[in-house]
């Protein structure tokens, strides 16, 4: 990340389609955490979501690196839940593998600094699981965000309260 302070990301890579411009007048209070069923980069989930009516504002790389791709003034398609969607902030984590799935330590440490940084930047008190901070899976049915609901849960949690 350029800038923790000001989520200042590595690259910006903004979609031109696939999300929804501004938040419906809604107030920003929550992260929602996915993974990508792959080892994917920035460029790689970009070019995804140009054919896949789906996005995040955020993708954190297998080596840390993190991307923007939604602006966080709009609305990303990640949720599956449309108010879920226009009240938080999607984080996209790549996995290092996936029997079982897994994402590496720069992935993990720095989607949880990215986590952190954005509950501090909209003020929204420390991180905490099921307060600000949730699961793919608490919206939708689905797995995701795989690891970061399972085996690497307590880790990446307790690293956003570092």
């Amino acid at each position: 990340m350029k800038n923790w302070n000001w989520l200042e990301a590595d690259e910006n890579r903004i979609l031109t389609k696939h999300y929804t411009p501004g938040r419906s007048s809604k107030r920003i209070d929550k992260v929602v955490t996915h993974h990508n069923a792959g080892n994917l980069t920035i460029p790689d989930i970009y070019n995804v979501w140009q054919t896949r009516p789906a996005s995040a504002h955020y993708q954190v790389d297998s080596n840390g690196r993190i991307g923007q791709l939604v602006w966080d003034k709009d609305t990303a398609w990640h949720a599956g839940n449309w108010d879920a969607n226009t009240t938080s902030i999607g984080i996209e984590h790549a996995d290092a593998s996936s029997n079982p799935w897994h994402i590496s330590d720069a992935c993990l440490d720095n989607g949880a600094h990215l986590v952190a940084a954005i509950c501090h930047f909209y003020q929204l008190d420390r991180p905490m699981g099921g307060k600000n901070v949730f699961a793919h899976s608490h919206f939708s049915t689905t797995e995701c965000p795989a690891s970061l609901a399972s085996h690497q849960r307590v880790k990446y949690m307790e690293r956003t309260q570092y």
